[in-house]
């Protein structure tokens, strides 16, 4: 790939990456359905063929947010996992990345739960693609605790799923002007991951 390809490259990721960021923000506010390209375009103080020469459709920003969201979640679980340390120490800071990657891009994943069923046909196979490895990934990883007597589960997959679920519905009631920042809440939800797998807190 030439410099001026990768040069080109930097700045449409740049710029889908700005437009997205504005659109979550509208979208949060005021719904997929009630936002339009026009308030997205005033938002960034742009013209729509701007926005047009990085989303064919509008539908194709909520595509992409749901996309970030699920891959986001199978890097912070493959990136713990592929660390050293026991099957315990993994899933602490599986829970711990999670958590932060939830309530940091809080807009985005309340917009991926609440515009789930906007999503066309093709993109949602797309979206379960991903999904399904993210619960194969985090199986994986309480099938090594279970391996290695650090787990006790009954049921693989449930817990897995279970675990996701407790995290991510955190977008519901967290405020940056609560009670715990950040940080804290992901200690408390790597605690309660812990005793979800039936493991033994040091």
């Amino acid at each position: 790939m030439s410099r001026v390809t990768t040069i080109r490259s930097e700045i449409d990721s740049f710029k889908r990456e700005r437009i997205r960021g504005h659109a979550e923000q509208l979208f949060y506010a005021n719904g997929f359905s009630g936002t339009t390209m026009d308030a997205i375009a005033d938002s960034l103080h742009a013209t729509k063929p701007f926005l047009y020469g990085a989303y064919a459709k509008k539908i194709d920003i909520l595509v992409d947010i749901h996309l970030s969201v699920v891959q986001r979640i199978l890097d912070a679980i493959e990136t713990a996992r592929a660390s050293s340390g026991t099957a315990t120490e993994k899933l602490r800071r599986v829970a711990r990345k999670l958590t932060v990657m939830t309530l940091e891009n809080q807009a985005a994943v309340a917009i991926y739960f609440r515009e789930e069923t906007s999503i066309p046909g093709r993109q949602t196979r797309k979206i379960n693609d991903i999904k399904g490895r993210i619960d194969e990934s985090l199986s994986a990883l309480l099938s090594e605790g279970v391996a290695s007597d650090e787990f006790k589960v009954d049921d693989i997959r449930l817990t897995a799923l279970a675990l996701v679920g407790m995290i991510s519905w955190s977008y519901t009631w967290y405020r940056r002007d609560g009670r715990l920042d950040i940080d804290s809440i992901g200690e408390q939800m790597a605690s309660y991951a812990l005793r979800l797998a039936g493991a033994k807190e040091s």
